[in-house]
């Protein structure tokens, strides 16, 4: 940095003289005629040092210079080489010194001075003007550093906040662990599935190769070779077991963490696991729902094929009972059978229309839903002890699918039975309703039951797909199901349910309406 000495010495030749000089020694020298003018810019641009003389200081220029000083940055110490007038010490003089303190720490060189220490003054004081300067580029540097690292700081930040709130709420289960079985975090979502909390992987209690069940060991094998192969592992399943004890099964995928030094030591691995119980769940009742459906094709073609036997069986019978020699109790037994065969070609009959689905809506009362499903459970309630009460009010037909609706009505029903394994009663009730959500006429079909009813806990989540309190019995999906079937016709299905005796029991009301055809 090149800076230049301001000479200020208004009066003779000094000022001339001493700028001469300068120059000739190779140093940036230039005149000063307006010293305030300079004053009032020492703060905005680069100055050097100044030489001026004694009778130069006027109390306009001393206000203004020490103005200067006093407010100039903190690295900067502006030298101010001062020309005082030889002699002994007068009033003049020490007036003078008392005028300077407002300029700091400044140069006095005393004239007549020589040329020799009048060069080496001004080179001390641009040297030590240079440093300052200097000094001023490394704070600049300084604080240009520091605000890069601040926003590098802030939005590392960011990053780090974004990156863990997308964890924290993310669906799926995440985890971060050593390939030694360590796990040093697990997200919300993979906490609430295995049953642990946060306290517990922090205290490192918690090792995914401890849940992981023996069978699954190979696997988690071939993956951890292939993440230190690859960096990543082909996504595979397994199964965590849980606080519980119960199996969880998992799609995991993971990838590697380098550590930062290159001997592999202190690597993590970052785990990402879908809870895939659902669909296991789903699976399996595919499956069951297949079964029942080949099952029930079964029921039909077999029902198909005794309904010939069955019409050569009732011919034959009206045959016998035509023949007038027939004993007494011969002819009891010959209607006893007659009535037996009646039910059984009955049941042959509802069995074939409760399978057969109806491609076209059609009308059909409620009675004749509601008798056509209570004929197939005749032997169930029979055994089970249970007593059935029908309340049929005159009611139209209604505009439906009817295999669906038999298909909701069986559900229900079965569904009453089973509740009642003590025995107890089936109230059926049929009659014109109007829905209270839509006010459209329709009819109302109620299926109640005296048995041991549900908790409100149950009943809140009854139409919940795969929600079931029959165990490995059930499959969760009837009412979700039905509930789906229901709002196809544009109805409603309402429960109500007491599990208090003794006014234990549920009631399920089954609501549809006139005039609105079913959705296809």
């Amino acid at each position: 940095m090149s800076l230049v000495v301001r000479v200020v010495a208004p009066t003779g030749r000094d000022a001339e003289l001493i700028v001469a000089v300068l120059q000739r020694e190779k140093i940036a020298a230039e005149l000063c005629p307006d010293p305030v003018a300079l004053c009032k810019g020492a703060l905005s641009e680069p100055i050097g040092p100044l030489l001026i003389s004694e009778e130069s200081l006027s109390p306009q220029v001393i206000e203004c210079l020490g103005h200067a000083v006093k407010f100039q940055p903190t690295w900067s110490d502006l030298p101010i080489l001062v020309l005082t007038t030889g002699g002994r010490e007068t009033m003049r003089t020490r007036q003078l010194e008392q005028e300077r303190l407002s300029l700091g720490s400044v140069i006095l060189l005393e004239r007549p001075i020589r040329t020799s220490t009048l060069i080496s003054s001004v080179r001390a004081a641009l040297r030590a003007r240079v440093r300052q300067y200097e000094v001023r580029d490394v704070l600049d540097e300084r604080d240009r550093v520091l605000d890069e690292l601040r926003v590098e700081r802030d939005t590392l930040r960011t990053s780090e906040e974004r990156f863990r709130r997308l964890i924290e709420s993310a669906t799926i289960g995440f985890n971060i662990s050593d390939l030694e079985g360590h796990i040093s975090y697990a997200n919300p979502t993979l906490l609430r599935i295995i049953g642990y909390t946060a306290e517990e992987v922090a205290l490192g209690q918690v090792r995914w190769d401890d849940l992981t069940p023996p069978e699954f060991a190979e696997a988690d094998r071939r993956a951890t070779a292939q993440l230190l192969a690859t960096g990543t592992c082909d996504p595979y399943q397994k199964a965590y077991r849980a606080r519980d004890g119960h199996l969880v099964p998992m799609l995991v995928g993971a990838t590697l963490i380098p550590s930062a030094s290159n001997d592999g030591m202190g690597n993590q691995v970052a785990v990402f696991l879908t809870d895939l119980s659902s669909q296991k769940k789903t699976e399996s009742a595919l499956i069951q729902s297949e079964k029942l459906a080949a099952v029930g094709r079964l029921a039909a073609s077999i029902s198909h094929e005794i309904n010939n036997p069955l019409e050569a069986i009732t011919n034959l019978l009206y045959l016998i009972a035509q023949n007038g020699e027939l004993l007494p109790q011969s002819r009891t037994y010959l209607s006893m059978a007659e009535r037996e065969l009646a039910r059984v070609s009955q049941i042959v009959s509802q069995t074939l229309r409760f399978h057969r689905q109806s491609t076209r809506p059609r009308d059909i009362t409620p009675e004749a839903l509601i008798e056509s499903v209570v004929g197939i459970y005749q032997g169930r309630l029979h055994n089970s002890n249970i007593r059935v009460y029908r309340d049929h009010q005159p009611a139209g037909s209604v505009l439906c699918y009817e295999g669906e609706i038999r298909q909701v009505l069986h559900n229900l029903v079965g569904n009453a039975i089973d509740s009642m394994r003590q025995g107890g009663r089936l109230i059926l009730r049929t009659r014109n309703a109007t829905s209270w959500r839509t006010a459209q006429p329709g009819i109302r079909i109620t299926v109640a039951d005296t048995g041991s009813g549900m908790s409100p806990e149950v009943r809140a989540r009854i139409f919940e797909a795969f929600y079931t309190t029959k165990g490995d019995n059930g499959t969760g999906l009837g009412l979700w199901i039905s509930r789906g079937i229901i709002d196809k016709h544009h109805g409603h299905l309402d429960v109500a349910s007491c599990d208090r005796p003794p006014r234990a029991g549920t009631v399920f009301s089954l609501v549809l309406p006139r005039g609105i055809p079913p959705s296809e």
